[in-house]
């Protein structure tokens, strides 16, 4: 049949001889990322233009779900780059046709342009095993002696014989439609675009925090010659969203510190470079970048924390290291503002800095990162956090300073003494900053898993201003979401990271705070790929549970906010047994409530201890809701021998 149709399209000739695709990440109308390289096990990936409202799109849709149910290992994604058409609208326009296909968003219309669709409903088949095109051209094609070239063309491929290339022009007889990208004489003056004026601009607010002398960056943005050297890296890290690394979804919510690229920056960036990277006319404005300089942007701190030195390895990768350090303070303090500064910028990746519990010995292991207030992350870029307005975090005497750091080697030994400075209140703030953790404790991931998800909320039981958020999982993580689901059931997604990277670990700090009426929950979900496709799993075959090492899991979605009511009750040793227990009673409602009613009902309850549960329930239970509401499993876990035990294995 392939060699039939051959007679009726246009000769392929050399042109698409190593006409091998670009690996690349989008997201689809859902909010969810796909990598095209992800699916190399796939024996082939079909990709086909989408826009909404067309008949020949969507009778290519239909027939590529037929497709799709014939070839169970051949994945298909349909791509939209039409700039005025966002994803609730291609949401609309894939249910009125009646597919369940991913649509994937390309309005930079980078990707298209990459991949050669000029027109909608046009589709490339492509060997994943090479990368390189089988078929470009129609999905449907009844003029070439087939109404069905792709489903031909993967028949041959999957059948072990050797697909020649073939490429068809797409009929104007079944209401193809150009897709409106740059053309002819708009991609002509993509080689005027100014280096000085437009390029050096956006790499010095976005790149040059971390590529620079002494910066975590492998290589530094010191001058033209070297931002065209590494051009066709920044061009692949761009298309694949690796870089800058800012991995929350541009649709959902604002951020302060966004240093993601815009739309319009994708595209100055990568026209720029698919045009030779010229320097043209001007000065180099990237030649002014100067070293990392260690000093304290808001003067010297009240307090300055040393910790331990670390010797860096040349070459490998590291567990985390943790540290503690005493608080020579003998009275009580309320911190403000908070300074990291790394001994060696090459290396330091992230550092979480907490403080908690006095540990006589110095042993990190006496701090507890999920119930201890936080001081601040450090990302590269995010080095100061001045706390919200009005806020501050109490710091007792007789405490300890504990440090996660993140350490990464560059290919020669080094030496870290990191440093934590210390701003503090003249008098105490109106309102204290308060740090929660969302977990799930009793998370299992299936071994190979591709798509696993765990979810736990945290209810807050007064008003609340919320002021940032941070998803954290291990290197299974592959996708967290944050909502608000309030009290009258609605529910607002407000943070999305679609494509989790556990190499970067960041709050996400709303531009406006958000303020949330008491019984809202904040629901954390993460989705886990325990799979062989994901390079960084350590092991596919085993199923994963909670726990603090790299090669166990967590589901851990942290909370920075304030309570709404002025107070500022000052923590002291004999009220932290009593935030313990609140906080085990908030973890205990979050994870074990999986039908996010607000209540734990004894069928939600681990089945073991279901039966010396029941006589508590019935009793606690006053209301006859049919489960237990915060007030009830808190008197269930600090007042029953039952509840006392279920909260000591939390």
């Amino acid at each position: 049949m392939i060699c039939a149709l051959t007679s009726f399209w246009l000769a392929a000739g050399t042109a698409w001889a190593d006409d091998r695709i670009t690996n690349f990440m989008l997201i689809d109308q859902h909010g969810e990322a796909t990598e095209l390289y992800y699916h190399d096990d796939a024996s082939a990936v079909v990709l086909m233009a989408h826009r909404i409202e067309s008949p020949l799109v969507a009778e290519s849709a239909r027939t590529l779900a037929a497709v799709q149910q014939q070839f169970s290992n051949v994945r298909i994604f349909l791509i939209n780059a039409i700039e005025d058409e966002d994803r609730e609208a291609i949401r609309t326009d894939m249910k009125d046709i009646d597919v369940n296909m991913s649509v994937l968003d390309d309005r930079a219309q980078l990707v298209t342009r990459a991949l050669g669709l000029t027109h909608a409903g046009q589709a490339l088949v492509v060997d994943t095993k090479t990368w390189q095109v089988l078929y470009r051209g129609p999905v449907v094609d009844s003029v070439a002696g087939s109404a069905n070239p792709v489903r031909d063309v993967l028949a041959q491929h999957t059948s072990g014989d050797p697909a020649t290339l073939t490429v068809t022009a797409m009929p104007a007889s079944h209401g193809s439609e150009e897709l409106p990208l740059p053309d002819a004489a708009e991609r002509d003056a993509y080689q005027h675009i100014s280096y000085t004026d437009s390029v050096a601009p956006i790499l010095m607010r976005k790149c040059v925090d971390c590529h620079r002398p002494g910066g975590i960056g492998p290589w530094a943005m010191t001058s033209h010659a070297m931002i065209q050297g590494f051009s066709p890296m920044i061009r692949e890290t761009i298309l694949t969203k690796r870089m800058p690394p800012w991995h929350a979804d541009p649709a959902v919510g604002n951020f302060a510190h966004d240093i993601s690229l815009t739309i319009e920056e994708e595209q100055t960036l990568v026209n720029w470079i698919e045009a030779g990277a010229r320097r043209g006319d001007g000065p180099d404005p990237l030649e002014s970048v100067a070293a990392v300089e260690s000093t304290w942007a808001l003067g010297e701190p009240d307090l300055i924390i040393d910790l331990p030195g670390f010797t860096v390895p040349a070459t490998g990768v590291l567990d985390y290291e943790n540290f503690a350090v005493a608080n020579p303070l003998a009275t009580p303090v309320w911190v403000r503002a908070v300074q990291i500064i790394p001994g060696d910028r090459q290396a330091v990746h992230h550092v979480i800095a907490t403080v908690g519990p006095h540990s006589p010995a110095n042993d990190a292991d006496d701090g507890d990162a999920l119930t201890d207030p936080q001081l601040m992350t450090f990302v590269p870029g995010n080095e100061v956090y001045q706390y919200p307005e009005g806020t501050g975090l109490y710091v007792p005497a007789n405490s300890s300073f504990y440090a996660q750091m993140h350490y990464t080697t560059y290919g020669r030994e080094a030496s870290d003494n990191t440093r934590i400075g210390l701003y503090f209140a003249e008098q105490a703030p109106e309102h204290v900053l308060q740090h929660y953790a969302i977990i799930n404790p009793q998370l299992q991931i299936p071994a190979g898993a591709r798509e696993h998800e765990e979810t736990a909320y945290y209810q807050f039981q007064r008003d609340a201003i919320i002021y940032a958020l941070f998803p954290h999982a291990h290197y299974r993580g592959k996708a967290s979401r944050f909502s608000l689901r309030y009290p009258d059931g609605s529910e607002e997604l407000v943070l999305s990271s679609p494509n989790y990277d556990f190499n970067w670990q960041r709050y996400f700090k709303f531009e406006q705070p958000r303020h949330v009426p008491a019984g809202t929950m904040v629901v954390h979900r993460t989705v886990y790929d325990n799979s062989a496709n994901n390079l960084s799993n350590p092991d596919p075959d085993r199923t994963v549970s909670w726990g603090e090492q790299t090669s166990e899991e967590m589901l851990y979605g942290g909370i920075s906010y304030r309570y709404a009511d002025a107070g500022n009750t000052d923590p002291d040793a004999n009220s932290r047994v009593d935030a313990e227990a609140h906080f085990v009673t908030s973890v205990a409602l979050g994870f074990l409530d999986t039908s996010l009613d607000g209540r734990v009902s004894l069928d939600e309850m681990p089945g073991n201890m279901r039966g010396q549960l029941a006589a508590a329930f019935e009793s606690l239970d006053y209301n006859q809701s049919g489960g237990l509401e915060y007030d009830q499993l808190y008197v269930l876990m600090t007042q029953t021998p039952v509840g006392e035990a279920l909260m000591d294995a939390f």
